[in-house]
């Protein structure tokens, strides 16, 4: 137990860090650097996903180590909310629902593709 606690803990360090990162190079457009962040988040969890099912793989310290420590600090559903909340409080309603769209939309694709692209490479003839 304390084994997994501090592995998803320097996991959510890194993914915290890598966060830090894509919201510097995107500086001063937080819906954008949020939007890209959950977009590659979706990729990520999908390819994880894929890999646990590919591989069989002990779905209980895979999942937590890489979903709720890596992945899960990455992403994060906060950030999402108080970046559209701002979008609403200033009247940028067409922004609010493009972005809203985008997430939702591009976020279930990327999440498919992720899976597709493990699957790929497990399925080579």
């Amino acid at each position: 137990m304390l084994r997994n606690f501090s592995i998803v803990f320097v996991c959510g360090f890194v993914g915290g860090g890598l966060r830090e990162i894509i919201e510097l190079i995107f500086k001063n457009s937080a819906p954008l650097a949020t939007l890209a962040i959950n977009l590659v988040g979706a990729l990520f969890m999908g390819m994880a996903y894929e890999y646990i099912v590919q591989t069989k793989h002990d779905t209980s310290s895979f999942a937590l180590i890489i979903g709720t420590g890596l992945i899960g600090s990455f992403t994060t559903f906060a950030t999402f909310i108080a970046d559209m909340h701002e979008l609403m409080i200033t009247r940028e309603i067409l922004n609010a629902v493009c972005y809203l769209t985008a997430s939702v939309v591009f976020g279930i694709l990327l999440l498919l593709m992720g899976r597709l692209i493990v699957r790929s490479c497990y399925h080579v003839v």
